[in-house]
């Protein structure tokens, strides 16, 4: 059974929300909203005016998954369940998702109560790993909150059951109005920041694991020459000149930091546009527009390649 849907779900929007946590340390929005940031900027950019029809919802189509035919799924789902201490439902239902939004494929399986409301909710990719996981029960309010120390060993004792890889030191924050906490590992490689890929844990203030995000893309070959940040900037004024100072309009480069980044056709549309390739090494520029533009734009965010200098994606801010 195939279902196709243009709006977004009760259980979708938590799934955004988790992969949105799991990206919050980035400055601009993610590259799942490239297909609209890619018009509103075109249209910016050329007329002073945001393009009307740039806000297209994209499709989620989903395939009901049966549990006699994929054993595989439900058992690794029942695994996740237990190894992050969620709650056993009734019954389990799954379906297979092709996300057009999120760029992602991906399998999900719902723990269902007597009541027949969900219980929580795990995912997995194609390859079995598991990307997240939501439990929907309220918790009670403890008599002590954990410390911070204890959170970080629970997220990491969580994880480890739940055969999840992590690595690096965990960031611990306290999660405010819930007196919980949020335990994150952010993914590098060489020290480089991989834009976007990160394993977060929240835990309720008892300890318990409310959620887990697990953010992780495959990487292209490292270049064997690499463009200097001062060779990216001049790249990225010279592209900054031609869309703004020519209109009238100022700039501000804030910052040219070295990232692995989906490379994607944000400004230009014959540019990459496999969803599932892997990252590559880019210098990322975000630019900030003065004078009239800055009325339509906030912030623009260019990928300018490491290997070739040329602008391989990008996003923005409206």
């Amino acid at each position: 059974m195939v279902i196709e849907m243009s709006n977004c779900k009760p259980h979708m929007s938590i799934r955004a929300a988790l992969i949105a946590a799991a990206a919050v340390s980035c400055l601009v929005v993610g590259t799942s909203q490239l297909s609209a940031a890619n018009s509103a900027l075109t249209g910016s950019v050329q007329t002073g005016r945001p393009d009307p029809g740039a806000m297209v919802q994209p499709q989620r189509v989903e395939t009901i998954l049966n549990a006699d035919d994929n054993q595989s799924v439900f058992a690794r789902a029942g695994n996740t369940r237990d190894a992050l201490g969620f709650p056993t439902g009734v019954k389990r239902t799954g379906r297979h998702v092709k996300d057009a939004f999120l760029k992602a494929e991906y399998d999900e399986v719902d723990e269902i109560d007597s009541a027949g409301q969900p219980l929580s909710l795990t995912e997995f990719d194609g390859s079995g790993r598991l990307t997240a996981a939501v439990r929907f029960d309220m918790p009670t309010k403890p008599a002590a909150r954990l410390t911070g120390e204890a959170a970080r060993r629970t997220a990491q004792r969580a994880l480890t059951l739940a055969g999840v890889t992590f690595e690096g030191t965990a960031q611990v924050e306290a999660t405010g109005s819930s007196d919980g906490w949020d335990v994150h590992w952010s993914r590098s490689l060489g020290g480089v920041p991989i834009r976007g890929d990160e394993t977060r844990v929240r835990l309720s203030a008892d300890g318990r694991v409310e959620s887990v995000a697990h953010v992780q893309h495959a990487l292209a070959a490292e270049p064997k020459s690499r463009l200097d940040s001062q060779a990216a900037r001049r790249v990225v004024s010279k592209t900054a000149e031609d869309w703004f100072a020519s209109r009238g309009s100022g700039y501000d480069v804030l910052s040219v930091d070295l990232q692995w980044v989906d490379a994607n056709a944000a400004f230009d549309p014959n540019g990459p546009a496999d969803t599932q390739a892997p990252y590559r090494l880019a210098w990322v520029a975000n630019v900030k527009p003065s004078g009239a533009m800055s009325d339509y734009l906030r912030l623009v965010t260019l990928y300018v390649d490491a290997a070739t200098g040329s602008i391989i994606g990008g996003d923005v801010i409206e």
